[in-house]
Order: structure tokens, then sequence, then C-alpha cells
């Protein structure tokens, strides 16, 4: 059971999201292991699987090089020699002090353009933009604790070295699926994590921003010896590690509005969205995900009006009660009815912020109804047979908002609980 302050749609988008490799993960992942959205995110589609997301503010330096650069670190393969840098808990590094040591320990012959920093008491983060003379690369890197592992389930060789510590390396990986990259975007990327639970990660990329741009290089600037031999120095000061908040009786843990109720057959929700679907359409590919004692439902079709195929999803559930429209909602419109219930709508939303959606051009209609008791369910329409990585196959969704808006007000919706107390 998960707070509504992560909404269905905006879980929807993120879990989507993490359908694929992202540079983001390794750098946030990195930064904080606490509290994940897990159940719902992988219930929102079937094969999707996240963590949660640290929403950390970058505060942006432009420029020329402020910092001054230090002599390159030798670089070569990583050792199993070096010696696990001390988690000092004595004191928090500022974001700047992380910066300096980012900078301090670059490579003489790269020319900081612009830096970026950001952070909480978990850990810190920071970006720099540099170039060699073959164009810019970013380079995002964060610093933490509490961590302790390799992290999972993204595919990176883990090692443990005779030092203790673990690192987990990628090269050459790139931004998105390799079958849908089409901004070229390429990273190294390096993980260490020493014997005390402090973490390191540092990414280059061959653009000037992870996702959302083109390369600006053939390869990152970085090369994966170079960046271990900057995780590996010892000029680091890592945060001190946070305890994990647990409910007690200052803060008792929420109540699951779904526990106790009993679950719906995943079949059964299918069957419903059959009935709710307009007249004229014809439906296939039938799919469910959910069901038993998950406390959610999802099911799908492909429906076709005459113009082409679109998927329509279902999804239904039981969460912490939403009572009022929140800026931070993701759906575009919201009001709150006579009866206490919100009303989310999202007309014609592009999948992707970046370079993939003008080559798949996949757009979404959504609705979004959380009623008092908790009960909650999200309606999408998209003009493609899945909701990404696959081409659109008309110019809109087949359903408009309107009519996501009358299906998921039917009376025949079931809405399924844990069955457990």
């Amino acid at each position: 059971m998960n707070n509504l302050n992560d909404t269905l749609p905006d879980l929807m988008r993120r879990a989507t999201e993490n359908l694929e490799p992202e540079s983001t993960d390794l750098v946030e992942r990195g930064m904080r292991r606490g509290t994940t959205l897990r159940r719902r995110r992988t219930a929102l589609f079937s094969v999707s699987g996240a963590t949660a997301v640290l929403a950390t503010a970058g505060v942006i330096v432009t420029g020329t090089q402020v910092l001054g650069n230090a002599p390159a670190p030798a670089s070569g393969p990583p050792s199993s020699t070096v010696a696990a840098p001390k988690t000092e808990a004595a004191k928090q590094p500022t974001q700047k002090e992380t910066l300096e040591t980012l900078v301090t320990l670059l490579p003489a012959h790269l020319k900081v353009q612009k830096t970026e920093v950001w952070g909480d008491a978990w850990g810190n983060g920071a970006a720099v933009v540099v170039d060699d003379g073959k164009g810019a690369s970013k380079l995002s890197m964060s610093i933490s604790s509490n961590d302790g592992t390799c992290l999972q389930p993204q595919p990176v060789d883990c090692k443990r070295r005779a030092d203790g510590s673990l690192i987990s390396v990628q090269t050459d990986d790139p931004t998105f699926s390799k079958d849908n990259n089409p901004g070229g975007v390429l990273r190294n990327s390096v993980l260490v994590t020493n014997s005390a639970g402090g973490s390191i990660s540092l990414m280059s990329f061959n653009a000037l921003e992870e996702k959302g741009a083109e390369r600006s290089r053939p390869k990152p600037a970085l090369s994966v010896a170079e960046l271990t031999a900057i995780a590996d120095s010892k000029l680091w000061r890592f945060p001190p590690k946070q305890a994990v908040p647990t409910a007690g009786p200052d803060k008792p843990a929420p109540k699951d509005p779904g526990a106790g109720r009993p679950g719906v057959p995943a079949r059964q929700t299918l069957q419903t969205l059959k009935k709710v679907l307009p007249s004229g359409l014809q439906a296939s590919q039938p799919t469910t995900w959910g069901g038993g004692a998950e406390g959610f439902n999802g099911a799908a079709y492909l429906v076709n009006d005459g113009k082409g195929l679109s998927r329509v999803d279902a999804f239904v559930t039981y969460e912490v009660p939403v009572t009022k429209c929140e800026p931070e909602r993701a759906t575009t419109t919201c009001k709150v009815r006579s009866d206490g219930s919100v009303v989310g709508t999202t007309k014609e939303a592009p999948m992707y912020a970046d370079a993939r959606q003008a080559k798949d051009g996949v757009l979404q209609n959504l609705v979004q109804i959380h009623y008092p008791d908790g009960r909650t369910i999200t309606l999408s329409s998209y003009n493609a047979p899945a909701e990404k990585g696959i081409t659109h196959t008309r110019v809109k969704p087949a359903l408009s908002t309107d009519q996501l808006l009358e299906m998921a007000g039917n009376k025949g919706w079931k809405f399924p609980g844990t069955g457990k107390k």
C-alpha cells in the first residue's frame, strides 16, 4: 500500500520509463534505497518493475570552468588493492564540497563548461559538462551511504574486489533499448560500494544530457577505467548513514483501505472492461495482470474502430484516499465532484519527452477517479497497440477522455482488496 502522493498516472509514466535501462536509475538508486513503490508500479504493467525516484532540485551554475583541475589520476584497469574510502559519519559533506571533489579529480585535459548539484540528508549528487576538444559530454555522479549492495535489476556486471568493495560497470551502454535509441546516447558507468556501505556512482555520456538530447560525440568523454579511478579516490567524504523511518506509537502506519476487502478475479475486471467499451469496436488480444491477494487488477484490450488498432487499459485498486486536487498531480485537469470523488483527465499526452516521440508518436488519453473510500480506477487509450516501444497505428487514441470517463464511472466495476487484514 502506498500513499497516492505518487498518483497512478505519475506511476504509469515512471513505470513505463523503467521498462528500459535508464541513465537516472544508477544515480538516483545509488543515492537512496528507501521505501519503494514496487508493488503498484509493477502492477500497472505486467512486465514493469521500478524503484522509487529521488526527487531533488538541481542548482545549476553555467559558464566557464569555475574550479581548477588537479593533475589527472592515473588511468588503468580497476584495481583490486585500492583501499576502500572510509565513511565519515561525523559531518555531512556539502553539495559544494562534493562538486569540488569531483572537479578536482577530473583529468586535466577536460574543460568544465557547466555544473549542477543536488542532494539531501541521504546523499549528494553533482553533474558537470566537460569537453576534451572532441565534443561536450555530461558526467553525473552521486555519493551516499546505507547501500552496501550492487544495484539490481540493472544488467550490470557486479564483482567483489580484494578490499571487500563491490564494483559494477557498464561500457557504451545505450540510454534506452538498443533498438529504440534514436538520439544515439551512450553511457559509461561505474558504481563502487565500499565495505562500510558508502556508495559512489559515476556516469559519462556522449551527449549534453542523458535524456532528451542528441549525441554530441561518438563516445563518452571518460572511460570506465577513468571513472573507476575517480570513484576509488580517498578524497571523497560520504554522508552519515540515515536511520530508515519506521512506524511507531507516535507515527502509526496508515491503514491500507484494501486490507480485509476481498480480492476480485482479474478475469472479472477484463469482462467489465469489455462490457463498458463503446459499441462498434472490434476487441481482441485480451490481457490481464494482478488479481488474487495482490490488491490490484489490470485488464487490456486492443480495439479497432476501422481507423487502426488502439490499446485500452483498465486498472482498479484501493489506495490511500485522495480528497483534493494538488499541483503535483500528473493529470492535466482535476476537479472534486459533489460526492467527494477526485477526477483527473489527460488528453493526447505524448509517451516520450525525447527523440523517441518523433520516431514512435504514441499518444495517450487518460482518466482517473479517486473515490472517498480509497477506490481508484484508471482508464487509458493509446493510438498504438502498446504504450511504448512501438510505432503508432492511428492519428489519435480510439477513445476520447469523455468516453473513458463515462466508462470509468460505470457501477459495474469491482475494486479488489488484499484479502488480508
